[in-house]
C-alpha cells in the first residue's frame, strides 16, 4: 500500500512543482522589479531557492506533524528496521534531509524547466523526478523488518541523491557567474 500512495504523491509533487514553476515565469518580471538587482543573472536561481525553501517547509511540517500527534501517546514508538533508535529521530533526520532535497530538486527543476526542450533540460528534470522517486521508496526502508538497519540504508540514499543534486546546482551557479562575468 505504501508503494502506491508514494506513487501517486510524488506524481503530484511533481506536478505542482512544474506548476509552481510557470506562476513563477509569468511573476518574474515583476520580481525582478522588486529585487535588489533587477539585472542579475543569479536572481532566477534565488527565486528557485526560496520557492524550494517554502515548499521544503511545507513538505517537512505536512510529513511529520502527524508523527509528532502520534507522540502524544502513552509509548515511545521504536523503528523497525533500526530497533535501537526511535521513530521520532529517524523521521527527523529523514525530514530534514527531505528538506535539502527540495531545495536543490526547486533550483535544478526551475532550470530544467527553462531549458526545455534542449537535452539537458530534459536530463535535469528527468533527475528530479527519479531521485525523489528514489528517496522516497528509500524511506520504505525505515519501516521494513526485513532488511536490518533498513533506516541507515535509506539515511545514505538520501545523502547520496543531496550530494548529487548539490553537485548539479552548484554546476549551474557556476556556468551562471561565469557567465555575469563574462558580460561585464
Amino acid at each position: 500500500m505504501h508503494f502506491v500512495s508514494i506513487t501517486y504523491s510524488v506524481a503530484i509533487q511533481e506536478l505542482c512543482r512544474w506548476g509552481f514553476y510557470l506562476l513563477l515565469n509569468r511573476a518574474e518580471a515583476g520580481l525582478n522589479i522588486v529585487s535588489a538587482n533587477p539585472k542579475s543573472p543569479f536572481n532566477r536561481p534565488v527565486f528557485a531557492f526560496v520557492s524550494g525553501y517554502g515548499y521544503a517547509l511545507m513538505s517537512a511540517l505536512v510529513g511529520y506533524i502527524s508523527l509528532l500527534v502520534e507522540s502524544i501517546g502513552p509509548g515511545v514508538m521504536m523503528c523497525p528496521s533500526c530497533p535501537k533508535a526511535t521513530l521520532y529521530f529517524i523521521s527527523a533526520i529523514t525530514t530534514s534531509l527531505f528538506s535539502l532535497m527540495h531545495m536543490s530538486w526547486m533550483m535544478i527543476s526551475f532550470e530544467g524547466f527553462s531549458e526545455l526542450p534542449k537535452t539537458k533540460g530534459w536530463l535535469k528534470v528527468i533527475w528530479v523526478i527519479a531521485s525523489h522517486y528514489g528517496a522516497s521508496f528509500a524511506t520504505t526502508l525505515n519501516s521494513s523488518i526485513i532488511v536490518s538497519n533498513g533506516c541507515i540504508y535509506s539515511i545514505i540514499v538520501c545523502l547520496c541523491i543531496i550530494a548529487v543534486s548539490g553537485y548539479i546546482v552548484a554546476l549551474s551557479l557556476k556556468s551562471r557567474f561565469k557567465l555575469s562575468r563574462s558580460q561585464q
